[in-house]
């Protein structure tokens, strides 16, 4: 079945749009974990938010409109979606980078101190310090393992990704690669490229010198400190992730 949604040329799917364009817009809507209600073929209120909630994530003007840039958008992130290597709402979260994050941070269904200060940033779900709406989380909160996977999800999406793309080799980095670097940016800060403390990374990522790619992670580790040891581990594994082939 063809997964991807094809107009004819000047045509726009649009609130009040009816039929099969519509029901296979909707499909890949819900594909990307985004609500457009009902799978229908009727282009409603609800389909119509999902549009331009997709619309803002890829950079796009959010007018609810599907033309020929949301269409293309559309089809690129359902193709690396299909791909299983890249998801989230973009199609363009390295999945690899996912896993180890999940792995290392361990999920936590009730909020708890940072390991390292004792205190803040209080965590919950796989490592994330944030609620959706920006605010800390509280000790003893709690959530479900769908609400910490969404939450996951989006604060990668809208806080990690987007500095990590900025890195000028990001684009030709494969999968791997991509998803290596995501889970040492949620470790350490999404914006580490080129800042004081990273000169190490830095260069090695400008200059692709992936011969000393596993010896500079393992500079990252807070030598002396109580997470010494599963720094370590962590950056042994990123190092195996970005070294990986992509059959």
């Amino acid at each position: 079945m063809n997964n991807e949604l094809i107009l004819n040329p000047n045509e726009v799917l649009k609130l009040g749009s009816e039929g099969a364009k519509v029901e296979k817009l909707q499909q890949i809507l819900t594909s990307l974990n985004l609500d457009p209600g009902t799978i229908d073929g009727n282009f409603g209120n609800q389909t119509l938010v999902a549009v331009k909630q997709f619309q803002i994530k890829q950079g796009l003007e959010a007018d609810g409109v599907v033309g020929s840039n949301t269409q293309n958008a559309l089809n690129r992130a359902i193709q690396n979606l299909d791909s299983g290597l890249y998801g989230g709402v973009s199609g363009k979260l390295p999945l690899p980078g996912v896993a180890l994050i999940k792995e290392f941070e361990g999920l936590f269904l009730k909020a708890y101190p940072d390991p390292l200060s004792g205190g803040k940033p209080i965590t919950i779900g796989w490592g994330t310090t944030r609620k959706k709406d920006g605010s800390e989380w509280k000790l003893g909160e709690t959530i479900t393992k769908e609400e910490a996977e969404q939450l996951l999800m989006m604060q990668l999406e809208k806080n990690y990704l987007p500095p990590l793309q900025k890195i000028p080799v990001w684009d030709e980095l494969n999968v791997n690669q991509q998803g290596a670097l995501l889970s040492f940016g949620y470790n350490l800060g999404a914006n580490f490229y080129g800042r004081s403390g990273f000169q190490s990374i830095t260069r090695v990522l400008q200059n692709k010198q992936w011969d000393e790619i596993e010896e500079t992670f393992l500079k990252y580790v807070n030598p002396g400190s109580p997470v010494e040891k599963g720094l370590r581990r962590r950056r042994q594994a990123e190092a195996k992730l970005f070294l990986t082939p992509v059959s």
